[in-house]
């Protein structure tokens, strides 16, 4: 049965764990096949292996540097002849202090990681999809961008900024049938998360945001991920500057 990427290819940033490797594991799925970027090589493995080989690329890479990124680019589609998606998905939460005792090497970091590395690989994959008048950019954001968070600054800035970039990116590259949108989730369980969630220490903390989520719980990194195919794939082909907010019902509360 034919799949709504069938023949595509994507890049998936951050694909060596949680949301990135259910966003690649969702990609392939649908019948793409999935370059995978992130600087940890074994879990880049780790998440090939479960995709099939035959159907993804491992290109270690640190996304905060913009020639290693062109490079990659460069890599993705000399491998497979062309881009049709691109999800920039990596990101880090960073340490949580008030903006008065946010030291900036950390603020330049996070900055650096979760709205620099967009730009950085849009602006690398842009010229492939422009020219082929094609293609499909999912960004992954956070409900912090639009609504903030006190005690993650730099995080919240990054994907305020993200969606600002989605929506300039959507209206420059929509002449080219280029079509780019945001995925925001709220509260996911993820491995990064997992120590937390199962602490007994921090169980009210785990309740207290469990119960500020309509539907209830945390979401999980396969449900952002078919945002993501939506967004992606046919079935979402007249939308565009959009944020879909994964988050239970968190933002409307």
């Amino acid at each position: 049965m034919d799949t709504q990427l069938d023949g595509k290819v994507a890049l998936v940033t951050g694909a060596s764990q949680g949301i990135g490797r259910a966003i690649a594991m969702a990609l392939a799925g649908e019948g793409a096949q999935v370059a995978l970027l992130s600087r940890r090589r074994s879990g880049l493995e780790e998440t090939l292996a479960l995709i099939g080989r035959s159907k993804g690329l491992v290109v270690p890479c640190d996304v905060t540097d913009q020639e290693a990124v062109a490079s990659a680019v460069k890599r993705v589609v000399a491998t497979f002849g062309g881009l049709d998606v691109v999800v920039n998905n990596a990101g880090q939460r960073g340490r949580l202090a008030r903006v008065e005792e946010l030291e900036v090497p950390e603020w330049e970091r996070i900055i650096a990681t979760n709205l620099s590395s967009v730009f950085y690989v849009s602006r690398a994959a842009g010229p492939y999809l422009i020219k082929q008048r094609s293609g499909s950019v999912v960004n992954i954001a956070s409900i912090a961008g639009p609504f903030g968070f006190p005690q993650l600054a730099a995080n919240a800035a990054a994907k305020a900024g993200m969606i600002g970039l989605t929506k300039t990116m959507a209206a420059e590259w929509s002449e080219f049938g280029i079509r780019v949108n945001a995925v925001a989730p709220g509260p996911t369980a993820t491995p990064m998360n997992e120590p937390f969630r199962n602490d007994p220490a921090t169980a009210h903390q785990v309740a207290a945001i469990e119960s500020s989520v309509p539907l209830g719980r945390y979401g999980l990194p396969k449900e952002v991920a078919q945002a993501v195919v939506f967004l992606a794939g046919s079935t979402g082909s007249f939308v565009t500057g959009h944020t879909l907010f994964v988050d239970g019902g968190w933002s409307v509360v």
